[in-house]
């Protein structure tokens, strides 16, 4: 688990190399649970799926260029700026077999974000 701070003036007492490394280490953690639900927007049982895999895709895009920002950033910062976390993903890749199932796990996946 990540170390995070619970308010303003506690993540004021964070070095700044310390507040890059959770950034990274928070972004990397949500890789795996994007493309879960990049594939399985395609297949979903909604009128709005179309919509809904277009907003993952952009979702997915917008991590990318994140996470590149990121570390050219955490690369003028030093070492400990470098360090990511891992936190595997562990949900699995199949949200569900009958559709209410499968929009109830989309809609929990996609709420953690």
């Amino acid at each position: 688990s990540l170390q995070t701070p619970i308010d303003k003036d506690q993540a004021l007492q964070v070095s700044e190399s310390d507040l890059m490394s959770l950034a990274r280490s928070l972004l990397q953690a949500w890789s795996d649970p994007l493309v879960v639900l990049s594939s399985s927007a395609s297949t979903l049982p909604h009128p709005a799926q179309s919509t809904i895999f277009n907003k993952i895709q952009e979702m997915q895009q917008y991590s990318k260029s994140l996470k590149d920002g990121l570390d050219v950033l955490s690369s003028k910062m030093g070492s400990s700026a470098q360090a990511i976390t891992s936190l595997p993903y562990r949900g699995g890749t199949n949200l569900g077999h009958d559709k209410i199932t499968k929009l109830i796990n989309f809609n929990f996946l996609l709420s953690c974000l």
